[in-house]
């Protein structure tokens, strides 16, 4: 059985997702819109950047092998 490759930006998402949850219950003041969509906006992007970089080096791998 072969495992399967992790998916950066699935991740990062479900766990950016998560601290923005844990935010808004431990401190829900100081987790205004002003904040979290600048950020959360901000993470997504950087993640979809290592995410492309990450599946150009596994091709970049996979010819290498061939």
């Amino acid at each position: 059985m072969s495992k399967h490759p992790i998916d950066i930006l699935s991740l990062g998402a479900g766990l950016l997702f998560t601290l923005f949850a844990l935010g808004y219950l431990l401190v829900p003041g100081s987790m205004g819109l002003t904040l979290v969509i600048p950020v959360m906006l901000i993470a997504l992007g950087v993640l979809g950047i290592v995410g492309a970089v990450i599946a150009q080096n596994r091709r970049k791998a996979e010819l290498e092998q061939l």
